[in-house]
């Protein structure tokens, strides 16, 4: 609601979201003034929301979040291309290892379980894995796309030479390296987030290598996956927009 712009919100946008919670919210919300109701959803207003109240609520949620709930939590595992000694020692392990999921299933899973957002962050970005980014966002029906990297090296030129791609997706761009003393505020973190019920935390960046190296994440949905929501809406927050690349011109 609070970076909602127009002030309007669609109900047809909520409609992956938990009805009974919309109902009570949107309820308390009117009888507030914070909100009034129109033939397609909300309009905000006439009261004005309080300021800090998005930020109370996320600090509720985390709370609610320390006390135990039914999240389930799947391992992902990216395996070095065949043959691989770790491939081949996992068998003796024992069952569990049959649990693993792969990586690029993982990543389609949260693509097409995104209704309303579907967010990448990855510090590491390469025209490689742009192209796997590119398809994911091709892939989901959310509305809201967003890709966050870091603006640097590999990531920043990528960007620019599919920014035309990401345009026509409606994907918007964020930058997460923030100018602090001494060097930069920035992110190392891997994750693709599903609104706010399905994420995924790792070690697997948007690139694409020859080298032999495994990643391993976690899938995880319920009360686990609405605290990286939280911690994602803050990077949203602090985050800066990356503009187009200027054109080049010539001499």
């Amino acid at each position: 609601m609070v970076n909602r712009q127009g002030g309007t919100i669609d109900i047809y946008n909520l409609a992956d979201w938990p009805a009974a919670a919309i109902h009570r919210v949107t309820t308390d919300f009117v009888a507030r003034g914070w909100l009034r109701r129109t033939d397609t959803g909300w309009k905000i207003g006439p009261g004005q929301i309080p300021p800090g109240l998005a930020s109370f609520l996320d600090g509720a949620a985390a709370m609610r979040a320390v006390t135990p709930d039914d999240s389930n939590a799947t391992a992902v595992v990216t395996m070095p291309p065949s043959p691989s000694a770790i491939g081949a020692a996992l068998p003796a392990t024992g069952l569990a290892y049959a649990a693993l999921v792969s990586t690029k299933e993982t990543f389609e899973r949260l693509a097409d379980a995104a209704g309303s957002s579907f967010t990448i962050m990855t510090p590491f970005l390469n025209d490689e894995g742009l192209v796997i980014t590119l398809d994911l966002f091709r892939r989901t029906r959310a509305h809201r796309r967003l890709l966050i990297i870091r603006r640097s090296g590999a990531a920043r030129a990528a960007i620019d030479r599919g920014w035309n791609d990401l345009l026509r997706l409606s994907v918007d761009v964020l930058n997460y390296t923030l100018p602090v003393a001494g060097g930069y505020e920035t992110f190392h973190a891997k994750v693709l987030l599903a609104d706010q019920d399905l994420a995924y935390v790792g070690s697997a960046n948007m690139t694409a290598f020859a080298r032999h190296s495994m990643e391993l994440g976690i899938l995880t949905d319920g009360r686990a996956a609405r605290v990286v929501a939280s911690i994602v809406r803050g990077v949203e927050r602090i985050a800066t927009p990356l503009r187009a690349p200027s054109p080049v011109r010539g001499i």
